[in-house]
């Protein structure tokens, strides 16, 4: 009986991983050509508390917006302290609203829904089974979404908001010279990015940004040490001053050593 019941919560763990995956693939399909993946809450924050939304332009909330304000913000729809029962009235909220889209029905606070562009129906385009699956990713994205390397976009921030992020977080700056057609860049994406202790690492005491060298300039000066081999990876000071270089790929342990090293006064 308890290896039935083992067997049982397997399946049931692994139904909701599923339609998690499933969520996560028709949103990108049928709702990212709107919301924008991810943009961290401090971008976010300045984008429309201080720049009145002319940074970003934002037609529609990003996907991390979207899961706030669905799972936590203040209009939030369900129990948060009952998950299972939140996805199911986060679903039955989303057939609604994306079928018979109403401003005076959002969950986004007005001070942000000012900005966005009024909804069109998705009857027909998004079915009723989609949007369960699609309840499903947005109600357990914070969950899962494990911490990230931090990737500040060079589009949604210049060098002088760079810095002075870097500053007031007192974190070392890790720019990294890139090409989509690197195969050591991808190697190095599979093998040592995606590893969770290489990105806590990183998170905790690193703003991290990849520049794809084929389409965008170094900042701070790097194109002058630039040596044209990707990947490479270039440490500052919080104040943007020069560290230290790595040219070519890097095991994990070696990448850990390097964060290590730049973090000695």
């Amino acid at each position: 009986m308890k290896i039935f019941i083992a067997i049982l919560s397997l399946f049931y763990s692994l139904t909701l991983f599923a339609d998690y995956k499933s969520g996560k693939k028709i949103f990108k399909q049928k709702c990212s050509s709107c919301h924008l993946p991810r943009i961290s809450g401090e971008i976010l924050k300045k984008n429309f508390y201080e720049k009145n939304n002319t940074m970003l332009n934002l037609g529609a909330p990003t996907v991390n917006m979207l899961a706030f304000f669905l799972v936590r913000g203040p209009e939030h729809i369900g129990d948060t302290n009952d998950p299972e029962m939140q996805k199911l009235e986060v679903a039955d909220f989303m057939k609604d609203y994306l079928y018979k889209p109403n401003r005076k029905n959002s969950i986004i606070e007005n001070k942000f829904l000012k900005f966005f562009i009024t909804k069109k129906s998705m009857k027909g385009i998004v079915s009723e089974k989609e949007i369960d699956n699609i309840a499903d990713f947005l109600v357990e994205y914070k969950k899962r979404r494990v911490v990230s390397v931090e990737k500040s976009m060079l589009k949604h921030m210049s060098t002088k908001e760079l810095i002075e992020t870097a500053k007031k977080k007192n974190k070392i700056i890790i720019v990294e010279a890139m090409s989509k057609t690197c195969y050591y860049c991808k190697k190095m994406d599979k093998e040592v990015f995606s590893l969770p202790i290489v990105k806590n690492a990183i998170f905790k005491n690193f703003i991290y940004i990849k520049v794809d060298i084929d389409k965008t300039k170094l900042p701070l000066g790097l194109d002058k040490r630039y040596k044209h081999m990707t990947p490479t990876f270039f440490t500052l000071s919080p104040d943007g001053k020069f560290k230290n270089m790595y040219p070519g790929a890097w095991t994990k342990d070696d990448f850990l050593l390097i964060l290590k090293e730049n973090l000695k006064k």
